[in-house]
């Protein structure tokens, strides 16, 4: 399996601190030791880094982390093969990234789809895999079905995409196990399969307000499960769906 990690937040904040929390779990407390990824969003557009490497060794990663470079948006992932034949490399690594109507989505996944590859359409449209997961896949044929919507619809509002991408997901989870985070800069889509948790919160300096999610809690804070099933939507720091 894998574990996610994303932010939404008002103002540029910095995850740093949450980042060095998840790194250890990559290889040294934690089996997700093939390979690590953060999205950081500068606007629509998205500034990503990964590795096929452990997390829990990577200086490049513990320099991200002391960077204090700052975002409204985050995803990151830290990874564990699954099944091991897809091996750890810069195309199986998390999180994807593809452009759709002039903007970075970025998409990152905890759990396995078994037989995807077997059973799923073949994506008709632009978006295509680059590796050999299950993940990008399933994000292929996301992308496909809002782009499918986005014929019928000049602007997608938030909730015509939960709407394009519901009746997918129910098929994908159907599956195996389908946690997974996915953004366009100015909005986070989350799916809580199995285990995911969040946390709002704010910081006085700044005066912004974010939420984090996890797949598990990284501190000692107010961290709560969230809801398996529904597709909840962020933005600017508040679930607006």
């Amino acid at each position: 399996m894998c574990e996610l990690f994303a932010m939404s937040a008002s103002q540029p904040t910095d995850v740093g601190p949450y980042l060095s929390r998840l790194m250890p779990r990559g290889g040294r407390t934690g089996p997700h030791a093939d390979g690590w990824g953060v999205a950081y969003y500068e606007g629509r557009a998205a500034r990503v880094f990964k590795d096929s490497l452990p997390a829990a060794n990577s200086r490049y990663l513990a320099l991200l982390a002391k960077s204090r470079l700052k975002s409204t948006a985050v995803v990151a992932h830290i990874r564990k093969a699954n099944p091991a034949t897809t091996a750890p490399c810069a195309a199986n690594t998390h999180p994807f990234e593809r452009e759709w109507n002039g903007s970075s989505w970025i998409f990152a996944h905890n759990g396995k789809l078994p037989g995807l590859h077997d059973v799923a359409r073949c994506p008709t449209s632009r978006f295509h895999p680059i590796g050999g997961t299950d993940s990008e896949l399933a994000f292929c044929m996301l992308m496909d079905a809002i782009a499918c919507e986005h014929n019928a619809i000049s602007r997608l509002e938030p909730g015509d995409i939960v709407a394009a991408i519901t009746p997918l997901v129910r098929e994908l989870r159907a599956l195996g196990e389908f946690n997974f985070i996915l953004s366009n800069g100015e909005h986070l889509f989350v799916h809580a399969h199995t285990r995911l948790h969040s946390l709002e919160a704010s910081r006085k300096e700044t005066r912004a307000a974010y939420v984090l999610l996890a797949t598990q809690p990284l501190t000692r804070e107010g961290w709560r499960p969230l809801q398996p099933g529904a597709i909840r939507v962020y933005r600017s720091g508040v679930a607006t769906a």
